[in-house]
């Protein structure tokens, strides 16, 4: 008998005239066994977490409802339509969860011994003193270094491998039966996924959990999962072992998920003139200051970087969260002061200084998450073309629009998205609006920071399609900062790895991946593949 079983499952929500939109979720059917590992692979919007969220009723019901015949049975119980009180015994009890962002599910207000230890006290009668004692237990179950001290620690004090932790904490605190661990690691850099998914696996064991990992990485869920359900536009495309779904995947969609990264290439283009050269590039940050504001301590974020870039090649940088590569790309477009040698060298091989107006035109950035970084107050035509009420004062608004209309045919995006606004778009037509934004101005190098993490592995591969399109039409430059291993390779032509503000590493792509030098290169590579 399976543990969770899931039958014809319809979820649908009502329009704001009450009406019943477009299902999210259709008709979805699967069974969790005990002791398994279930994988829920999806691009965003395919109904993966809304097929979770029902599991507990976690749904903004009456908002949404379910269809007649949607069953969901745990251990022979009916959950839909279960009555409140029979869901809240069996949330965090029987069945916990894990959410994408820990950040966003953490109360800022709260210390971690506090929330850790509220699900004890609901569902346990253990005493102050017994859960003291079982949340520390917790912590150092779940890898918390230093877990005495980090029971006093805020959310904002933790890293973001630390606070995906302290959720799964919370999670098994009442050893459930079954874990749902909703894209646990999306935000997190290749080795921090890899200690996560290592854990997850040990906890299972220690524990006799089931689990459900939902993912839009479907090489991710391979590591973790027994059996894999593939799903698009709500329904279930495929299901099956996960030998039978990456040996012989019968869907077109299964096929396009598998091959996201391999399909990438990368088109050399590249002149040996330089570009770009940065010397003893350095960012310090204070920590302490002394009795007369002397800085005392500091961390050094980007420390003594040097490096040329040349005409339409692709430096990739890479490294964990806390390297200093972000930093590095800031100190390079002028976002942050930054001391050192930063200039762009043009045709006539002119030397352009950082502090010049042309330097500032000559390089532009695009930012890892393009909603936040398009202001939701400008619609398209005004964002893209931003830049030129500065660098090209003298156009009018009429030439002004038709730039922005060319540079968005650049990006696959026709004209009649001038008028409109960044929450009407999906995170892959945002991103496109972002680059369209940085090429009006006709740039030479593109500093792309992070352009991809935040986006489902089908369009990820666009976007680099895309990007390598622009390249080799226009001859830019690129410094391709990410923690994806696989973007990378597919993008860069020589790489440097960084760590503590420093490169340790530095040299060709077939280099970096196949002869690696340094260790923390080879623990990047490996926790990737």
């Amino acid at each position: 008998m399976s543990l969770l079983d899931v039958q014809h499952l319809s979820v649908g929500f009502k329009g704001e005239n009450g009406r019943p939109d477009k299902l999210a979720v259709d008709d979805v059917s699967f069974e969790l066994n005990e002791g398994e590992v279930l994988g829920i692979v999806g691009e965003s919007g395919s109904g993966k977490s809304v097929t979770a969220l029902s599991v507990l009723g976690l749904l903004p019901y009456p908002k949404a409802y379910h269809s007649a015949q949607s069953s969901i049975k745990f251990g022979g119980k009916e959950l839909i339509r279960a009555e409140e009180k029979d869901l809240q015994a069996v949330r965090g009890a029987d069945i916990a969860f894990i959410f994408q962002e820990p950040m966003s599910s953490l109360n800022p207000l709260h210390r971690i011994e506090k929330q850790i230890g509220e699900t004890l006290r609901l569902h346990s009668q253990l005493s102050e003193k017994q859960i003291k004692k079982e949340v520390l237990n917790l912590l150092k179950l779940t890898g918390i270094k230093n877990a005495k001290e980090r029971m006093k620690a805020y959310p904002f004090e933790l890293s973001g491998g630390q606070r995906q932790r302290v959720m799964i904490a919370m999670a098994i605190a009442n050893k459930p039966k079954i874990l749902i661990a909703d894209e646990p690691t999306t935000a997190l850099d290749v080795t921090i996924q890899a200690q996560i998914i290592d854990l997850l696996m040990d906890l299972r064991k220690k524990l006799g959990m089931s689990i459900i990992f939902i993912s839009h990485d479907l090489r991710l869920v391979r590591k973790i999962a027994n059996r894999i359900v593939v799903m698009k536009d709500g329904k279930i495309v495929e299901q099956g072992s996960t030998e039978s779904i990456f040996n012989s995947p019968k869907d077109n969609y299964t096929k396009t998920l598998i091959n996201a990264h391999s399909s990438l290439k990368y088109n050399d283009n590249i002149k040996d003139n330089i570009v770009l050269s940065v010397k003893g590039a350095k960012v310090y940050f204070p920590l302490k200051k002394n009795f007369w504001g002397r800085v005392v301590s500091e961390v050094k974020a980007v420390d003594d970087i040097s490096f040329d870039l040349r005409e339409g090649e692709t430096l990739g940088v890479v490294g964990e969260s806390g390297s200093g590569k972000t930093t590095l790309g800031m100190a390079i477009v002028n976002l942050i002061k930054a001391k050192g040698c930063f200039i762009v060298k043009n045709k006539e091989k002119q030397q352009i200084k950082k502090e010049s107006k042309c330097f500032r035109r000559s390089v532009q950035i695009v930012f890892q998450d393009p909603y936040n970084s398009l202001n939701p107050r400008m619609n398209v035509a005004q964002i893209v073309a931003e830049g030129l009420e500065v660098h090209r004062p003298e156009l009018s608004v009429s030439e002004k629009r038709n730039l922005a209309a060319k540079a968005l045919a650049e990006v696959g995006l026709g004209d009649d998205v001038l008028d409109k606004y960044p929450h009407e778009f999906s995170g892959g037509q945002r991103q496109r609006i972002a680059i369209a934004r940085a090429l009006i101005l006709e740039p030479k190098i593109l500093v792309l920071d992070e352009p991809t993490s935040a986006l489902d592995v089908t369009i990820q591969a666009q976007i680099i399609d895309l990007l390598q399109k622009i390249q080799k039409d226009k001859g830019l430059s690129y410094i391709f900062i990410s923690h994806d291993m696989k973007a990378v390779r597919a993008m860069s032509d020589r790489i440097a790895v960084m760590k503590d503000g420093k490169f340790v590493e530095m040299g060709s792509k077939e280099q970096i991946f196949e002869h690696p030098h340094e260790e923390y290169t080879k623990a990047l590579i490996s926790a990737s593949v």
